[in-house]
């Protein structure tokens, strides 16, 4: 029951509302890498290990940008990067201390979840959500023509 929880706070505040508000001890993006590393690490059992091959297909972005965001996770110290000799491929791990915040982030999101769902009517909820993610695709669409434009 806390697990699904913690998956469903987690879903909530990196899908549903972004915010950067509710991530005060790690940014938005560094924890959805994070959270796309540990999916990853828990679904290779028992070697634990996130190919970078995987996370791009899991985060559907390039091998280059989850290169870049792999660098900067490990210059913090929340990762380990390695090359599996025998398959010749790249993959990473996370650190005790990411394991550390992220169960602190889990926590937090789980707190602030429990809360928004409590106090804010169900209907109402899910329409400023509604309204957030039409917003959300509309920039997104006009970035994505600026991008092209370019």
């Amino acid at each position: 029951m806390e697990q699904e929880l913690y998956q469903q706070a987690e879903e909530f505040f990196l899908n549903r509302l972004d915010t950067d508000r509710v991530f005060k001890t790690v940014d938005r993006a560094d924890y959805a890498v994070l959270h796309a590393i540990a999916q990853c690490q828990s679904a290779s059992q028992p070697t634990n290990r996130a190919y970078l091959y995987q996370l791009s297909e899991q985060m559907n972005l390039p091998i280059p940008s989850i290169s870049r965001a792999i660098r900067r996770l490990q210059e913090k110290g929340y990762v380990t990067w390695k090359t599996d000799d025998e398959l010749g491929r790249t993959y990473v791990k996370l650190t005790g201390i990411a394991a550390e915040l992220m169960q602190d982030m889990k926590n937090s999101l789980r707190d602030y979840y429990v809360e928004i769902v409590n106090t804010v009517d169900s209907k109402d909820l899910e329409t400023t959500l509604r309204t957030v993610k039409q917003i959300s695709d509309i920039i997104s669409a006009r970035q994505a023509q600026k991008d092209e434009d370019n």
